[in-house]
């Protein structure tokens, strides 16, 4: 149903041409007589200086003008009108998504004559109610940014907050990371990544899709607050990039910067040498290289595209090595390979004595199961498994002194390298058809492989991984000026991920090789897990794939109407993701010390290795995981209107409807638990339900058509000389739901996944299977065949297919004030209110705290009514305890919800900004920022948070009991920024007529820098162990120390915390608002020394330094409260500090531009 109705509207919008957001701009402005008033009729043409195309408009009745749909850059402003002289307005710089107002004063005269105006435009802005700030070309490409990463410079922002203070600058394990960035109290993951005004993220975790070349940005825009219409589908902020368009003149660069462990600093926590190569520091080489060129494209003798077409390309490379800390593992002895664990003692000392699981009765004197011991505790070469030995090869001999003689712990080291290489492509292309029809095109791509082979055993290996991350993005872009005053703007576009991931034994038939039984599935080495001993193989997976992309189409239309400016559109994508995650595909097969103990005295007897060797598999499983593919297509339409009520007071009103919701599976591979329905087959509440089937709707959430979003905003300039302005805006923003509602695993698809486990039947001891063997019964996935009692006796999962789209309420008022010589200074006041946003998951069937009073009965066995009916799990047994009879569903160990939409959160702040756009060699800005964030959970998220856990105390009764300070929350932040350029040399205003000897020497040096300073988290406290299930201890003093008192060793008052009594909830609060995390300072610095030759090339030799001051900013300590029975904490590390931030770490490069 959803499909055909977003058809229908994508057909009806398509053919009346309607919009979207873009990264274009707009010049607007009044023009007027001597006397001051309004002339109409007048034509205002822009002429971009790089490529000399011209845009136009024309003056209404009442003198306002608006060109827009202009691209970021420099333009010149030409007014004309009969009766007047020329009005020429030069050093007009548009930016990303700018509204730019310039005022023309007409004077008296002849056409051929002109008035010119060079005086540079005030940065205020006067006709916008939005909040956001722009980041240009000058400060990406030279703030010093730490592995080249442009997103890094989105942290100067005011309002922005990353929630990870360490960023080491490498894009290919960073764009997530860099996606959950928190802007002005938005969820994490809730933000929108624009490239050229279209989407760059993918559905999952909406995360970055392309992360561009730096060399390939012309700047960006970063929209924090009350936004406008044309932006929806967002729960944060909007981060919109731009890239580098060819001109008319031939531009371009090429670059080189390193990395290496030797210039950088040792971190103040890494003191224990590698006990192989003596260093303290991690080895690190990194190169980043690359090159840019743009211009007109010409075809000798054939073709001339300047002032008509141009191009842009260019690509990057970089290469990563790093042996990261040393692996430590344990493997076994030579004589335990053959059997004799003669000498096997524990770490006192005290021999461990084997018993024979052959042997495995029933205790003739009482309860219990009996075993004879192993003779001489040596296990019999004729009893050696044969598949035992050959998978034995595979397990490395020891390579360094063990840590404990006894147990040989810790005899293999290895420190192999991990490397990551990556390709970075862009091409763009503009070309003009006619004075009225504009054509782009753009691609940008990233591919990465990422190799890390662990303890270097390669298909036997427990952690070696190969990824190769595929990130893409493409738009075609078409405008047509249909008339002076309406402009349409239509947009292809289309971002994508491919991130496969593999192990080394992949495919390569390793079950066949090693003799296992025919049974067994021919995906990957399967993993053996010998309980004391390094895994053989990889226990988690052996390969998987993730492949995501939207599809959009966007189209826009913007009319200009007296002082209206009206902008009107809609935003189709077509949502798809694709996933498999392989687990354990040729099973996981198990052995501890259990098989080969006493079971009447296990105390300081049994050994993995022997259970192994005589091939007891003790545990394990099998795993089954199907090719998920998810659709969606959620849809927006707009209508904004800016309306300049009087020169000095300009109206934004903007209404947004966004479609969001219906996703489905391919076929239908999606299943909930409904906690509303009667089970037939067991008159007990609760149904298993499977998309497609009985009624089921294939859409496993309903549309949700109630999302208006209006918005309202007033830019008021009280004097009308453009220095001055007073904004206020509201808005109401709606997410995207699909984000929240598709999982990247198996999630949300109880019974198309299956595990076969490893287990013994019955109460005997005894071992699964025999290893050569090979289990008996594989299972495969029932799915929708499961039935309706599916999943009864063990854990469901409810997905609420009525949850409403997630929004949020923004708001804003600001005064912003041009001071002198370009500088500006700002005070704002912005404000959130997230409404049912992702992140409130919890357990259906927790026990009503009501019950808490019975105290121990609750753990009194009674009759089990469920005994024959569930016959494998926790429910299966003749008795129960009495509280599970007393949950909501007694059949059911756990119902957790999905996707919940629950969560709420308030944000209130206080920023002010000081910014000086380059002018006189220098640039800077300053933002602080004193903000408060409130939510009642601590996982909340924008997207992707399917299964995130919330952390209520009691989720399924009062979800509102936890409201507390967010973890995230940062109450004060200073980030300041600046590109100094040194006013010695030749041109300077010292020494400018130098000569170029000297001039080599002293001229052309630059400083550059980003310093950020500010507070801590607040810490997160849990742990109890008083039979309530709820993890809150209580809170009996202050929990912070003194100020001058904290340190590593004890960051916060442990004495604080204590056990709460039986069955009592804790009092402590989620997180505890003045006891926080230390706080940061981050200092990087750059120094630039520039030589110009040839008049058109430079030269720049780059030092940079990040850390610079090599603080030692601590990350956050323990704070896992551990009390036993008696109340009394056993985690040594409790309050304690073991790690640090990144130390100083230095860059050098070298930039040639021309």
């Amino acid at each position: 149903m959803f499909r055909s109705t977003h058809l229908v509207l994508a057909t009806i919008l398509l053919s009346t041409s309607l919009s979207a957001q873009t990264a274009l701009g707009t010049i607007t402005g009044t023009i007027s007589d001597p006397q001051g008033s309004g002339v109409p009729n007048v034509t205002v043409t822009a002429t971009a200086l790089a490529t000399n195309l011209k845009y136009s408009g024309t003056s209404s009745s009442d003198g306002t003008y608006s060109i827009s749909q202009l691209p970021v850059g420099r333009f010149e402003l030409t007014a004309t009108a009969p009766g007047f002289k020329t009005f020429n307005q030069t050093n007009i710089t548009i930016e990303v998504s700018q509204r730019l107002r310039v005022d023309i004063g007409l004077e008296v005269g002849a056409l051929t004559e002109s008035v010119n105006i060079t005086a540079e435009i005030p940065r205020v802005q006067t006709e916008d109610s939005s909040l956001g700030a722009t980041v240009e070309r000058k400060r990406i490409e030279e703030l010093p940014l730490n592995g080249r990463h442009v997103f890094n410079l989105v942290k100067i922002v005011a309002g922005v907050q990353p929630r990870t203070a360490s960023t080491d600058g490498f894009a290919e394990v960073n764009n997530q990371t860099f996606s959950q960035i928190r802007i002005n109290g938005g969820p994490a993951y809730g933000n929108q990544f624009l490239l050229d005004g279209s989407v760059n993220s993918a559905p999952v975790h909406n995360e970055i899709a392309v992360v561009p070349m730096s060399d390939s940005v012309e700047e960006f825009r970063v929209e924090t607050n009350a936004l406008k219409a044309e932006y929806g589908q967002t729960s944060g902020g909007v981060i919109n990039v731009v890239t580098k368009m060819g001109g008319n003149e031939f531009h371009g660069s090429a670059y080189e910067f390193l990395r290496n462990d030797a210039f950088d600093a040792r971190n103040a926590f890494s003191t224990q040498p590698d006990p192989r190569t003596g260093r303290i520091k991690q080895v690190l080489r990194y190169n980043q290289y690359g090159g840019t060129v743009g211009g007109p494209v010409r075809i000798p003798k054939l073709y001339d595209g300047r002032n008509r077409t141009f191009f842009f390309a260019g690509y990057e490379q970089w290469r990563w090595r790093s042996t990261g800390a040393p692996r430590l593992g344990t493997v076994a002895k030579p004589e335990w390979r053959d059997g004799d664990f003669s000498n096997l003692r524990n770490g006192s000392g005290a021999l461990i004595a084997l018993f024979d699981p052959a042997t495995t009765r029933a205790n003739p004197n009482g309860s219990g199961y009996v075993r004879d011991p192993l003779p001489g505790n040596i296990v019999p070469a004729n009893r050696i498994d044969p598949l035992s030995k050959r998978v034995l090869a595979y397990m490395p001999a020891a390579n360094a002194t063990a840590t404990d003689p006894y147990t040989a712990a810790n005899n293999y080291i290895a420190l192999i390298p991990s490397s990551s290489d990556q390709g970075v492509t862009t091409g763009r292309v503009d070309h003009r058809l006619s004075d009225k029809d504009m054509l782009f095109f753009r691609y940008s791509g990233t591919r990465n492989t990422l190799r890390n082979r662990g303890y270097g055993l390669e298909e036997a290996d427990s952690v070696a991984r190969d990824d190769q991350r595929d990130n893409h993005n493409a738009i075609f872009s078409y405008t047509r000026v249909v008339s002076p005053s309406i402009v349409n703007d239509f947009r292809l576009a289309g971002s994508r991920q491919w991130l496969p991931f593999k192990h080394p034994s992949f495919d390569q038939g390793w079950p066949a090789k090693l003799g296992y039984p025919s049974q067994i599935p021919q995906d990957q080495f399967p993993p053996v897990q010998i309980s004391g001993l390094m895994t053989i193989g990889q226990p988690s997976f052996s390969a998987g794939l993730r492949a995501q992309q939207y599809v959009q189409i966007v189209d826009s239309v913007t009319i200009v109407h007296g002082k209206h400016n009206f902008k009107t559109g809609f935003d189709l994508r077509w949502s798809r993701l694709s996933f498999i995650n392989r687990s354990n595909p040729s099973g996981r097969f198990d052995f501890s010390a259990s098989l080969t103990g006493n079971p009447l005295v296990p105390a300081n007897t049994g050994f993995g290795m022997a259970s192994y060797l005589l091939g007891e598999v003790g545990g394990g499983q099998i795993g089954f995981r199907p090719f998920f593919q998810y659709r969606s297509l959620p849809l927006g339409v707009y209508f904004q209107d800016d309306w300049k009520i009087t020169r000095r007071l300009t109206l934004n009103l903007g209404l947004r409807y966004d479609i969001s919701g219906g996703p489905t599976e391919l076929h239908d591979r999606h299943s909930s638990f409904d906690p509303f329905v009667m089970n037939p087959e067991t008159k007990m509440p609760g149904i298993m339900t499977y998309s497609g089937i009985n009624g089921v709707p294939s859409s496993y959430v309903d549309l949700d058509k109630n999302n208006f979003g209006p918005r309202i905003g007033f830019a008021w300039d009280p004097k009308g000389d453009g220095k001055t302005a007073i904004r206020g805006g509201y808005g109401i923003i709606y997410t995207i739901s699909e984000i929240g509602h598709t999982q990247g695993d198996n999630s949300n698809a109880l019974g198309f996944s299956v595990d076969t486990p490893f287990t013994s039947s019955g109460s005997v001891p005894v071992k699964a299977f025999q290893f050569s063997q090979g289990p008996s019964t594989i299972l495969q996935p029932a799915g929708a065949q499961g039935g309706p009692s599916a999943f009864r006796g063990f854990n469901g999962q409810y997905q609420d297919r009525h949850g409403l789209t997630p929004y949020v309420q923004s708001f804003n008022f600001t005064v912003q004030r041009s001071l002198w010589a370009g500088w500006t200074a700002s005070a704002v006041y912005a404000g959130s209110r997230g409404v049912k946003l992702f992140g409130g998951n919890y357990n259906l069937n927790q026990l009503d705290p009501k019950y808490f009073a019975m105290g121990l009965d609750l753990q009194t066995t009674v009759q089990n009514p469920f005994f024959g009916q569930i016959t494998s799990g926790a429910l299966s047994g003749a008795t129960v305890q009495k509280q599970v009879l007393l949950r909501a569903f007694p059949d059911y160990q756990s119902v957790t919800t999905f996707a919940a939409n629950n969560a709420s959160s308030t944000y209130h702040s206080l920023q002010v900004l000081v910014e000086k756009r380059f002018s006189s060699g220098i640039s800077a800005l300053a933002s602080y920022t004193k903000s408060k964030l409130m939510s009642d959970t601590i996982s909340i998220g924008g997207g992707g948070n399917g299964t995130s856990a919330a952390d209520f105390r009691i989720g399924a009764y009062n979800r509102r009991l936890d409201r507390a300070i967010d973890q995230d929350d940062v109450s004060q932040r200073l980030v300041t920024s600046g590109v100094v350029e040194l006013p010695f040399g030749r041109g300077k205003k010292f020494g400018t007529g130098m000569n170029r000897v000297v001039d080599a020497a002293l001229g052309g040096w630059q400083l550059n820098g980003i310093a950020t300073i500010q507070t801590g988290n607040p810490l997160v406290v849990r742990g109890s162990n008083n039979f309530t299930g709820i993890n809150y201890p209580d809170l009996v003093a202050d929990p912070s120390l003194p100020g001058g008192t904290q340190s590593a060793n004890k960051w916060f008052n442990t004495d604080a915390f204590r056990n709460p009594a039986n069955f009592v909830i804790g009092n402590a609060p989620r997180t505890l608002p003045s006891t926080r995390t230390p706080g940061l300072l981050d200092v990087s610095f750059s120094v630039f020394k520039t030589y110009q030759f040839m008049e058109r090339y430079r030269l720049e030799t780059r030092w940079e330094m990040f850390n610079a001051l090599n603080a030692v900013n601590l990350n956050g300590p323990d704070t896992n409260f551990s009390p036993n029975a008696a109340g009394v904490n056993t985690n040594a590390n409790f309050g304690r500090i073991f790690s640090s931030l990144e130390a100083r770490r230095m860059q050098l490069g070298m930039r040639l531009t021309f």
